[in-house]
């Protein structure tokens, strides 16, 4: 009586299992048929997908070039524009010593001088109706 009390609940058990894998196993099934679709669209469109990433990278790499040659253009153009800067800011500080220096004060004072006595030779040489004015 044991044993087929025991043989019953085992082909309960067996019946149980079986009734839960069939729909997992039909549920598989589907899957398994979806990405055999996919797999075939991805056959067929795979090419042209490879050949538009192709001419992409392609074009990346033409603008980087292009991008890299302009900041190197813009990189020597600053450069020059460092170099002359250096340069004026050396001929500011010659001409600030030079100014210092006691023949361009006497020349300053000279025109100073020369543009005086031209106004004083105006004024005095000028006639007296046209001082009003």
């Amino acid at each position: 009586m044991y044993v087929e009390i025991s043989l019953l609940c085992l082909s309960l058990a067996v019946l149980l299992i079986v009734a839960f894998t069939v729909p997992l196993l039909w549920q598989v099934r589907k899957v398994v048929q979806g990405l055999s679709l996919t797999q075939e669209m991805l056959q067929k469109r795979l090419p042209a997908i490879l050949q538009n990433l192709e001419e992409s990278l392609v074009t990346v790499k033409r603008t980087a070039h292009i991008v890299n040659e302009q900041v190197e253009v813009a990189a020597v153009a600053m450069k020059r524009l460092q170099a002359v800067l250096g340069v004026l800011m050396e001929l500011e500080n010659v001409a600030r010593l030079g100014i210092k220096l006691p023949f361009f004060r006497f020349l300053r004072n000279t025109n100073a001088v020369v543009r005086g006595v031209k106004v004083f030779l105006n004024v005095y040489t000028s006639r007296p109706h046209q001082l009003g004015q």
